[in-house]
């Protein structure tokens, strides 16, 4: 024996398949090894004489099996060692550590382990993790979970939507497609097509998170989660989810209250359009209307108006059909769209009794609410949406709803109507001198220039890129364009009379700016294009489906434009 052990050499080199077990041992032997060194630091345990006893029992097995010439003894040997050391090292844990602290050597405890292994790689993996309103984080679905293709299909979505500033994910699932868009700053960008299983299961995934019930698919259902989208930061999702004759929609607003707070000097009211409504906010009483067609921002003007207000020194209330923002010191009520008319109206005259200084409200809820408002308004300011496309048309409907002409014009104060357009990507959109005869037609003033157009693309060493900033759509973010009609004494008049030319050439004479003048005369400041000003103003509804911009040269040439990007 003395004479073998003196004699030996590792002949295990001499194959190739030895040396690999050989590696294989010393490396699962480390990764145990650290994982119990981990374990006793966490409880306590007596660390530094265990890894003693580890390294030790590490020497002895591993010298043995370079010894011993004969390999898979010493190979047997030295697993017995290392198992019983580290075997030593449960039992005594096990003693020491509270009962449900306690590892057990069974089949469900192996499965147990892998299992949150896998969720911990599942968290790691992803780019997104989904909460709770109260910021709970839920389980990222690992490899095994029927949700797996579910959230990667939302974090793709929500990779595309977050760096491109969308407001909202709209889904739809039907019988035989589903189809998916994320609208940004407006505009509808369609998604590659999925199966409607799929899309079905991110809609189901979507409203288990938020708590709706899965079983009900025709009512409408709110609920609200919150997503961690590490370097795309944290993000308020509000979820509307309803079904209908052709399936069932799930439409995700991002960010909703960040978008409704906005300073009134953000909204986009050139400066002699503010001074006015400045002018406004220190008046009493009358009714004031903000127009605008479907999803064009007239409730972030509202919200925005009304919190100029000081609610602790004048009372200020609310009949929302759905508070969007809850402002501090306003006396916020719900009325959802399910409130009988009856109990509407009631809980209107009664503010009305109470003499509140400003009264915001969202809707009428049938044919003699607006009565109702016109006479309460003679004291208390009243703001509301309507939806039109200017402010004229506003006025003709107020009129028409009233159902008293007169009446309608001795409660109307003033009416504002508004559009949402795209601002220009600072960092590449392109100049160019603009041709008179595009002037001429588009009414601007003959010494213009240099307008700009949308570019999506910036110059990187000679090379046409797309933006970083706009991701190459060419605009980044939206502004409001207005009309603000002030209705003084006589203005009122002709509303009384119906004499809407006489009413025009008077407003005219106060040097009122239509909707459209209001929009090129921020297509000259370079806020936005001829383009995007023609295409929020042709579409009652703005919500065209687009594409994100390839081509650099996408801007009628006829009005001037060059191909060329931005140089970043």
């Amino acid at each position: 024996m003395t004479y073998a052990i003196a004699t030996a050499e590792p002949v295990f080199l001499m194959s190739l398949f030895k040396p690999i077990l050989f590696l294989a041992l010393a490396t699962g032997w480390g990764w145990v090894v650290s994982n119990l060194d981990s374990d006793a630091g966490r409880f306590f345990l007596k660390r530094r004489l265990w890894n003693l006893g580890h390294f030790a029992s590490a020497g002895l097995a591993f010298g043995l099996l370079l010894l011993i010439p004969y390999f898979f003894v010493g190979l047997i040997l030295a697993l017995m060692i290392l198992v019983g050391v580290s075997g030593g090292y449960v039992y005594y844990r096990n003693n020491e550590v509270p009962a449900a602290a306690k590892w057990e050597v069974s089949l469900q405890f192996v499965r147990d382990h892998m299992m949150a292994r896998g969720a911990k790689s599942a968290v790691n993996r992803a780019s997104v993790i989904l909460m709770k309103k109260d910021e709970t984080r839920l389980p990222v679905p690992s490899r095994d979970d029927p949700n797996v293709e579910a959230h990667t299909l939302f974090e793709n979505l929500l990779d595309f939507a977050l760096p491109r500033n969308s407001d909202r994910i709209d889904i739809l699932v039907e019988a035989s497609k589903a189809t998916i868009v994320v609208r940004i700053d407006g505009v509808s960008y369609p998604q590659p097509q999925v199966e409607p299983t799929l899309a079905m299961r991110l809609v189901e995934y979507l409203k288990t998170a938020a708590g709706l019930d899965l079983t009900e698919r025709r009512k409408k259902l709110n609920g609200l989660i919150k997503v961690d989208g590490g370097e795309l930061g944290r993000h308020t999702l509000d979820l509307t989810t309803s079904g209908s004759t052709r399936g069932l929609s799930l439409s995700v607003s991002i960010d909703p209250d960040m978008r409704t707070q906005m300073p009134i000097e953000q909204l986009g009211l050139l400066e002699p359009q503010q001074k006015q409504v400045r002018e406004l906010l220190g008046s009493v009483g009358g009714v004031v209307l903000v127009s605008a067609p479907a999803a064009h921002g007239t409730t972030t003007t509202l919200y925005s108006i009304l919190s100029e207000h000081d609610p602790y020194t004048s009372s200020v209330v609310t009949l929302e059909e759905k508070i969007t923002w809850e402002l501090e010191g306003v006396h916020h009520n719900l009325m959802p769209l399910s409130t009988p008319p009856e109990k509407f109206n009631e809980k209107l005259l009664g503010v009305f009794r109470a003499d509140p200084q400003v009264l915001y409200l969202t809707r009428f809820a049938d044919s003699k609410t607006p009565a109702h408002i016109a006479r309460g308004s003679e004291e208390s300011r009243v703001y509301m949406p309507l939806e039109a496309d200017d402010t004229f048309g506003a006025l003709r409907a107020w009129v028409k709803a009233v159902g008293d002409r007169k009446l309608a014009a001795k409660s109307i104060t003033a009416v504002i109507a508004q559009r949402l357009v795209r601002r220009l990507c600072h960092t590449c959109r392109t100049p160019f001198v603009p041709d008179p005869a595009a002037l001429k037609k588009f009414n601007l003033p003959g010494k213009v220039e240099q307008l700009y157009h949308a570019s999506g693309k910036v110059m990187v060493k000679d090379k046409a890129q797309a933006c970083p900033d706009c991701m190459g759509i060419g605009y980044r973010g939206r502004t409001a364009v207005y009309e603000v009609m002030i209705l003084d004494d006589k203005a009122r008049k002709y509303v009384a009379t119906g004499e809407d030319d006489k009413l025009r050439a008077h407003l005219r004479r106060q040097r009122m700016l239509w909707l459209q003048e209001a929009a090129l005369a921020k297509v000259v400041a370079g806020v936005t294009d001829i383009k995007e000003v023609t295409r929020a103003m042709a579409s009652k509804r703005s919500s065209r489906r687009a594409k994100p911009q390839s081509k650099s040269g996408e801007q009628n040439k006829a009005k001037g434009g060059t191909d060329k990007p931005a140089t970043a």
